[in-house]
């Protein structure tokens, strides 16, 4: 029998075999559910002399039923669990004989292993896929397997009796098989080898598998619609159908799918235009649009909520529009605004270091600077991550940033003017999720969180609110009040003990909103502080607007301001209510969130913090991504400083968080490394976060170590009444919290070539205790005989 007659006849053989158990398995194999399955049996034997089978796989989740059947007979042989981590063991004691092929399911999903007439005689290994798994970007199908030693190895594409190809195993019975230049992708592989037959599901099987096509040609995978899912009564709205390729492209094929309309009770559909008609109260009808290219056929739906205008739409807006479909809606009239917030450092997440040292001359900010928090935004942006429940949940840095989910372009083209979302600051009633839309992650209206539909909220709008700023600031470094340590959710209902400026008037505070002080000019808005990188706008922040430069009744009081800030004496403490982050260890494994199912960093938290002080100038120091991390005396990596001391005339104290950390670092260069930060928050591990980082900003992997560094915040909320301000003794007794030597305030040691005080006369400073020595020797010689401060200081009074 020549080799071409011989595989038809095998190939009969097998097609009719592969029949016989089909016929005879009760589940339905759905291609789709097979796509993406880990589900493998990866060793399986029988010994004939004491009819014991065993066997072993994984993937099957957690404590999941296993079965295995006889697919001929349909029989159940019996049933096993797996184990938390996927993985089961199944044993069958005292059986006569083993049937050829065992079907061993988990579900919906299955895989065949077969027994060779030689094994079920003797015993044996089983003859089975272990892997079979196709590569979108490399367009490969790789398969391996075991089998009888030195023996050949068929494979077939279910569905199809062609044979796609064939091997010869190792002497262990081992094999491995490359399928490129496929013309159709099947869905399931089988193998045939000495009449025993294995069979398993293809994992990242495209969704068209099976379906023959010309080479190289994209296939069709999938149709999405976008458009308002929520339509006022009585009118109109348009929707746009999108396919997707599976060689990542995307066509617009609105004009060319068919479309319908779940209930024409109360809508109509002309092409993608919906019409709606009177409805008796607010209405779910869905949207589907159909597709066909290359017999190929898909379809998208989306849910539209029909609402009933007997209640009437309120709010700023309400007679402008019927429909919200998204910025575009907002842009019909304010393009110039949206220009404006394009530019602007809540959107580009960068702008001008005019008043920074450090970083390369350009625009910097958030996005390509590296942080102690959360680490390097860029490659975190948005997403969505798997909880130790397995629930989805919003991931990425993007969830405060005032875009829709694409990064932002410094082109303010069309697209990026739609990218932003003018609801996230002007309506108090909207809120947000993540869901892929288009092939791509992005932000839509979460109507189960919201109190009103979305078009409710888009015309209901306002000028940000202080709720509006608190629901991105207060959460930064992953939850309340951890990065600022200054801006709590108490924030919300402050008491004028807690913040007298944003305490409302009724709980005794002034009632000020985020942009009295944060003032806008055309999107950009006033207030750097001092670990911000780009400055948005010229327009300063500071307490003189409001209160002038000589604010106090007491003269002595006045005369600090030209060098002491107001936050030193009316922020003695921060972090009032809730903890803030104080040190963040990523050295330490991640400790569980209970409430959110992710790890987060080792830290410690602390609350009434007494702040750290230091002289600032206006001008900041950061670290630039990608430099040498150099220590400082203190051992610590500097991240961010104030620039200023005491000989600079226009540095004043200010007052401080200190923030400390623990960072991966290039064992070799020594650079601060990104983190691919939600693989950390869904394991808790740190290696595979610094690996995936270091790829993913393109540098080699050259192991790592961890470097302390150090960051330094302003503090200029949690502000306390006069009355809770620090006293003079706080600051200037004995023991007080003011290091003045380290501020520079350490005296000469000598004067006119003798020790300091005695070269006018006898050492008389043991004639006062702790707690007034400083206020006595300061009015006898600088109130007194009007010496100035270079006298027995390095520097002069300040002006």
């Amino acid at each position: 029998m020549n080799r071409s007659i011989w595989h038809q006849h095998r190939s009969g053989f097998v097609f009719l075999m592969v029949m016989v158990v089909a016929g005879a398995v009760w589940v339905s194999f759905i291609p789709q559910a097979f796509a993406a399955t880990h589900f493998q049996v990866s060793w399986a034997e029988w010994k004939q002399d004491d009819g014991m089978l065993k066997l072993k796989g994984y993937g099957a989740g957690k404590k999941n039923l296993v079965s295995v059947k006889d697919p001929v007979t349909g029989e159940t042989l019996g049933t096993t669990r797996s184990e938390d981590d996927g993985k089961f063991e199944f044993s069958k004691e005292h059986l006569a004989s083993v049937p050829s092929a065992l079907l061993v399911m988990s579900g919906t999903r299955a895989v065949t292993i077969g027994f060779t007439k030689a094994t079920r005689k003797r015993g044996g290994r089983a003859v089975l896929i272990r892997t079979a798994e196709w590569s979108p970007s490399e367009q490969i199908l790789s398969v391996k397997g075991t089998g009888p030693s030195k023996s050949e190895v068929v494979f077939f594409g279910v569905g199809s009796a062609s044979e796609i190809g064939s091997i010869w195993t190792e002497f262990d019975g081992r094999w491995r098989k490359k399928f490129e230049n496929l013309s159709s992708v099947p869905c399931r592989i089988r193998i045939q080898t000495e009449g025993a037959v294995a069979e398993m599901a293809v994992k990242n099987a495209p969704e068209n598998c099976g379906v023959a096509t010309p080479p190289g040609a994209p296939l069709l995978t999938d149709i999405s619609i976008s458009g308002p899912s929520e339509v006022a009564e009585k009118s109109q709205a348009n929707y746009t159908a999108m396919a997707a390729y599976n060689d990542g492209t995307t066509r617009n094929v609105t004009n060319v799918s068919v479309w319908q309309v779940s209930d024409a009770t109360y809508a109509q559909m002309a092409g993608n235009r919906l019409t709606t008609l009177d409805v008796p109260a607010d209405q779910v009808v869905v949207l589907t649009v159909t597709y066909e290219e290359n017999v190929i056929s898909r379809s998208g739906t989306l849910q539209v909520t029909i609402l009933d205008q007997a209640l009437p739409l309120e709010g700023s807006h309400a007679n402008r529009f019927s429909t919200y479909e998204g910025t575009a809606t907002c842009l019909a009239c304010h393009t110039p605004e949206a220009m404006a917030v394009h530019g602007g450092v809540h959107y580009q997440w960068k702008g001008s270091t005019s008043e920074t040292i450090g970083l390369k001359p350009g625009d910097a900010g958030k996005l390509g600077g590296i942080n102690d928090f959360c680490i390097y935004p860029d490659i975190n942006w948005i997403g969505k991550l798997t909880n130790i429940s397995g629930q989805l949940v919003d991931g990425g840095c993007a969830k405060c940033h005032v875009g829709l989910g694409q990064k932002p372009e410094p082109e303010a083209s069309a697209n990026q003017l739609e990218n932003i979302d003018c609801l996230v600051c002007h309506s108090e009633a909207y809120k947000r999720k993540v869901e892929m839309v288009d092939g791509a992650y992005r932000f839509v209206p979460d109507t189960e969180k919201m109190t009103v539909g979305t078009l409710q909220a888009a015309v209901d709008i306002t000028l940000p609110s202080n709720g509006r700023c608190l629901n991105c600031h207060t959460k930064a470094g992953g939850g309340d009040n951890f990065k600022r340590g200054d801006l709590e959710e108490a924030h919300r209902n402050a008491s004028r003990s807690f913040d007298v400026h944003l305490a409302s008037k009724e709980n005794g505070g002034a009632g000020l909103n985020c942009v009295d002080c944060h003032t806008a000019i055309d999107h950009r808005i006033a207030g750097r502080g001092t670990d911000l990188r780009p400055l948005d706008s010229p327009d300063e922040v500071s307490c003189e607007k409001c209160h002038g430069s000589t604010p106090h009744d007491d003269r002595k009081l006045n005369q600090h301001t030209n060098r002491v800030n107001c936050t030193v004496c009316h922020i003695p403490t921060f972090a009032k209510i809730a903890p803030t982050d104080m040190d963040r260890d990523w050295s330490q494994p991640g400790e569980l969130n209970e409430s959110k199912g992710l790890y987060e960093p080792s830290n410690t938290k602390m609350t009434h913090v007494i702040p750290e002080y230091r002289f600032f100038n206006g001008t900041s120091y950061f670290y630039q991504f990608g430099d040498v991390g150099i220590p400082e005396e203190n051992g610590f990596i500097t991240m961010s400083a104030p620039v200023g001391s005491i000989t600079d005339s226009g540095a004043r104290i200010y007052a401080f968080k200190h923030h400390k950390g623990n960072q991966p670092i290039d064992s070799i260069d020594r650079k601060l490394l990104p983190l691919k930060i939600g693989l950390f928050f869904q394991t808790g591990e740190i290696d595979q976060a610094v690996r995936k980082g270091v790829e993913g900003v393109g540098w080699p992997y050259q192991g790592y170590e961890f470097a302390r560094t150090e960051r330094f915040m302003g503090l200029f909320h949690e502000v306390a009444p006069s009355g809770e301000a620090l006293s003079c003794t706080e600051c200037h007794g004995n023991g007080g919290r003011m290091d003045f030597n380290a501020l520079g305030y350490k005296p000469k040691q000598t004067y006119n070539g003798k020790p300091l005080c005695a070269s006018c006369h006898e050492d008389e400073s043991d004639e006062w205790n702790g707690s007034e020595r400083f206020t006595k020797i300061h009015q006898k010689h600088v109130d007194d005989k009007k010496y100035d401060c270079s006298a027995c200081h390095i520097f002069s009074k300040a002006q």
